[in-house]
């Protein structure tokens, strides 16, 4: 009789702290609030809405379409690597399952 197996036994899940998860909070709220303060600068350019500050921090940012093309880069780079050591880790639990039968 073959053993049914459920995907979710090589989940390994770790409790982490208040602190860590407190920081984890911090750190991304602030990346989305960089992301939407950029987006915000890139529509008041596209729409004529011109300011000083907005001229400084878009000059201070460095915004041009070469960077948009070596983020598109970066970003494509680090989902790729992602997914490359998703599916080498899923592997390796799936090999230490068998072992440990």
């Amino acid at each position: 009789m073959k053993k049914t197996r459920i995907p979710s036994d090589l989940i390994i899940r770790k409790h982490s702290s208040l602190l860590t998860m407190f920081r984890r909070a911090v750190i991304l709220i602030g990346l989305w609030l960089i992301t939407g303060y950029i987006i915000y600068i890139n529509f008041c350019f596209l729409f004529n809405a011109y300011s000083d500050s907005l001229v400084s921090d878009y000059l201070v940012l460095n915004l041009s379409f070469h960077s948009y093309f070596v983020f598109a880069i970066l970003v494509l780079v680090v989902a790729s690597i992602m997914i490359t050591f998703g599916w080498w880790r899923i592997k390796k639990l799936e090999r230490q399952a068998k072992k440990d039968e």
